[in-house]
C-alpha cells in the first residue's frame, strides 16, 4: 500500500511539473475574402509624408511617423475625421531634437506621446495638451538609456510596466524577442523561449492586457507563438508553409490584436524577391484560423483603431494611407 501511494504521489507531481507545449497545425488557410473595394483612402490633406511611414493609434489621435522627413518626424491626426492637428519632432542632434527616430508610445492618462530617439538613446515626452495650447512648448526628456536592452517597439501601461519587442545583438547574432519593461529601473524581463528550429529569431509582436495575451509572429517561419503576460508559452501555431528547416521565405510582417481577434499581414514568398504583404490573416485569440482578407494592395504597416473597429494601413499603392472597417469581417 505504501508503495502504491508513493507511486501515485510521483505521478501527480510529475504531471504538475511537466507541461506539454500546445501545438496547432493548420494545413490550409483558404477562406479568402476579397475586400479591396472596401479599403477607403485617408486624405492627409496638405501634409506630405514619405513612403516609409508607420501609423500608431494614440487615444483619440492617429500618429504617423515619417522616417524620411527632413523636418517634423511625427504627424498627428484626429482618428475619427483624419483631420491634421499638428506635427512635431524636429530632426537634429540637439537636446530636444531627434537624431534617429524609433517608435512611439502613448500615455493615455497624461496625454503624453513618447518618442524614442535611437540615435541619442533617449525618449522624449511630448504632452499633446500643452502642444495644442502653447506654440513655444518644447518636449522634455522622459528617460535616457544606458547599455541595457530597451524595446524597439512597445505598448505603454505605466512607468513600471510596458510590453515590448526587444532587439538583442552581439558580435555574431541578432535576435528579437518580447517581454516586460520597467521604465523607471530600466529592467526588462525577456521571454527566453526560442523555437528549436529558429536560430535567428525575427518577430513582430502584439499584446492585449484584456485577454492576457502576447503574440509573436515569426518573419522567417510560418509560425505564431502565443504567450500569457507572464511570458509563459501557451501555444505554437504552424501554418501551411511551415518548414522546420527554413524555406527562405518572408512570412509575417505586422500584427495587431483587434478585440478578441489576431490580425496579421502575411507574405509567404521569397525573402529577397516578393511583392510585400497583400493579405491579412485573421485568427481568434487562441490562434485558430478564421479567414484571410485580400487587401489587393501592398501593406507596409498597420495599426488598429479599437473604438472605430478599423485597421489603419500605410500602403505602397495609389492610396498611401487607408482604412478597412473590420466589424463585418471579424464580428463573429
Amino acid at each position: 500500500m505504501k508503495l502504491v501511494l508513493y507511486l501515485l504521489v510521483v505521478l501527480v507531481c510529475g504531471a504538475c511539473t511537466s507541461k506539454e507545449i500546445n501545438e496547432k497545425r493548420q494545413n490550409r488557410r483558404a477562406n479568402i475574402v476579397n475586400v479591396k473595394d472596401d479599403v477607403k483612402e485617408i486624405d492627409t490633406e496638405d501634409v506630405l509624408i514619405g513612403a516609409v511611414a508607420q501609423p500608431y493609434m494614440c487615444g483619440e489621435y492617429l500618429a504617423v511617423i515619417d522616417y524620411k522627413s527632413v523636418d517634423n518626424l511625427v504627424h498627428v491626426f484626429d482618428k475619427h475625421t483624419f483631420k491634421h492637428i499638428l506635427s512635431l519632432g524636429d530632426r537634429g542632434q540637439g537636446p530636444t531634437e531627434i537624431a534617429v527616430i524609433g517608435s512611439i508610445a502613448w500615455n493615455e492618462k497624461e496625454h503624453d506621446l513618447y518618442v524614442t530617439d535611437n540615435g541619442q538613446r533617449k525618449i522624449l515626452r511630448y504632452n499633446l495638451d500643452s502642444l495644442l495650447n502653447d506654440s513655444l512648448y518644447a518636449p522634455t526628456v522622459k528617460l535616457k538609456f544606458g547599455n541595457v536592452p530597451f524595446p524597439d517597439d512597445y505598448y505603454y501601461i505605466n512607468d513600471t510596466l510596458s510590453y515590448g519587442s526587444f532587439v538583442e545583438t552581439s558580435i555574431s547574432s541578432f535576435k528579437q524577442t518580447s517581454g516586460k519593461w520597467n521604465m523607471i529601473t530600466g529592467e526588462a524581463e525577456l521571454i527566453d523561449y526560442v523555437h528549436p528550429a529558429d536560430k535567428k529569431k525575427r518577430v513582430t509582436f502584439a499584446v492585449s492586457p484584456r485577454y492576457n495575451t502576447l503574440v509573436e509572429c515569426n518573419r522567417r517561419y510560418d509560425l505564431i507563438s502565443l504567450y500569457n503576460l507572464d511570458g509563459e508559452l501557451q501555444c505554437n501555431v504552424y501554418g501551411p508553409n511551415w518548414d522546420e528547416n527554413g524555406d527562405g521565405k518572408e512570412h509575417f510582417v505586422d500584427a495587431a490584436i483587434c478585440g478578441d481577434k489576431i490580425v496579421v499581414s502575411y507574405i509567404g514568398e521569397d525573402w529577397n524577391h516578393n511583392d510585400g504583404a497583400r493579405i491579412l490573416h485573421v485568427f481568434n485569440i487562441t490562434g485558430d484560423y478564421l479567414k484571410t482578407l485580400d487587401i489587393g494592395r501592398r501593406i507596409n504597416d498597420l495599426c488598429y483603431d479599437e473604438e472605430n473597429k478599423r485597421i489603419i494601413m500605410n500602403l505602397d499603392d495609389e492610396y498611401q494611407f487607408a482604412y478597412l472597417d473590420l466589424e463585418k469581417y471579424i464580428s463573429n
